[in-house]
């Protein structure tokens, strides 16, 4: 069994500690945020506002951090100069240089980082993953789409310094996905629009992948007030094609009770798939803290994969500031 110190208590945090609920191997024995008022009423352990309380418990094995991006490497190099292990929300930083003393830090501390990259835990992602090496060999063009309005809960977002815009808070999942579903990226050419601080609330990315595959991503945070949280996914190859669809709220908060539509095309016939419901950031979760339990590598989402992620959104940056192709 794993205690878990939870940091932030927003809508991520919550998802969190949420998630943790429902899993055995594991349990938040304390949670640091500035406002009590905001712990549900189910959580029967403490909580403290000074981080350094956290860091100096020693029943604590692992500090979640459910931060605005901004604070992630502070936050995470005092966590791995305690001892600590740490699961960290995406994105795990906004550049490269961050990012390499963060494993820095968590290498030198001999502790281990995982970061929640939660779409290869997500069951559709997951079924499409598996087609991808099967079914679906040959895939040749993927479309992705994540669609919604801007994040209402917190400021921070709309601050491209704090937290990259769509680009680095949404446009990040897809392309995380199709990287771990094609492999390394050839070029990559991008174009989109900015909100009135300078963030990028809408990016359109085209990939070329280095084994001849196409993907074209879309992400936004300009939607109008009312648009549905959408996301939808589709691959092609010579074989066959998976199409799905997720049609929610306002975000995800109410995932299990939003339209799903997966649908498989082959052989000339079209057919529904179903899928069994299950909770990707429970399945992400109880992956990490099995990792720890049983000293395994985290096969799922290597810090390799995180660190060539980032790398593919500065590359996106790049080409949307200057207009132009970028090479790989």
């Amino acid at each position: 069994m794993k205690n878990v110190g939870l940091v932030g208590l927003g809508f991520i945090g919550k998802t969190h500690l949420e998630a943790y609920r429902n899993l055995e191997n594991c349990q938040v024995t304390a949670i640091c945020t500035r406002n009590d008022v905001a712990i549900p009423s189910h959580y029967n352990g403490s909580f403290v506002t000074n981080y350094e309380d956290l860091l100096n418990d020693k029943e604590i094995d692992i500090i979640d951090i459910c931060l605005p991006t901004y604070l992630h490497e502070e936050f995470l190099i005092k966590a791995s100069n305690a001892g600590k292990h740490i699961i960290c929300e995406k994105p795990l930083t906004l550049t490269l240089e961050s990012a390499n003393r963060m494993v820095d830090a968590v290498t030198k501390n001999k502790v281990r980082l995982f970061v929640a990259h939660v779409l290869r835990f997500w069951p559709e992602y997951k079924l499409i993953k598996l087609y991808s090496e099967t079914e679906l060999k040959d895939l040749e063009i993927v479309h992705a789409r994540r669609l919604g309005q801007a994040p209402a809960w917190s400021c921070w977002f709309q601050d491209p310094q704090k937290s990259g815009g769509a680009l680095f808070y949404l446009h990040i999942h897809d392309i995380d996905f199709v990287y771990y579903l094609l492999g390394p990226v050839d070029t990559i050419y991008a174009v989109g629009t900015k909100n009135k601080y300078g963030a990028w609330d809408h990016v359109m990315t085209n990939l070329s992948f280095k084994n001849k595959s196409k993907a074209f991503v879309e992400a936004s945070q300009r939607m109008p007030l009312g648009y549905t949280f959408t996301f939808n996914f589709r691959a092609q190859a010579g074989t066959g094609t998976v199409d799905f669809t997720i049609s929610a709220g306002k975000n995800i908060e109410n995932i299990h009770d939003s339209t799903h539509q997966f649908m498989y095309y082959a052989n000339q016939k079209k057919s529904s798939i179903e899928i069994e419901k299950e909770d990707a950031f429970q399945n992400e979760l109880a992956y990490f803290v099995n990792c720890l339990e049983t000293n395994q590598e985290n096969q799922v989402i290597p810090l390799d994969d995180v660190l060539y992620t980032l790398k593919l959104l500065k590359a996106i940056q790049q080409s949307l500031e200057t207009r132009k192709e970028v090479r790989l």
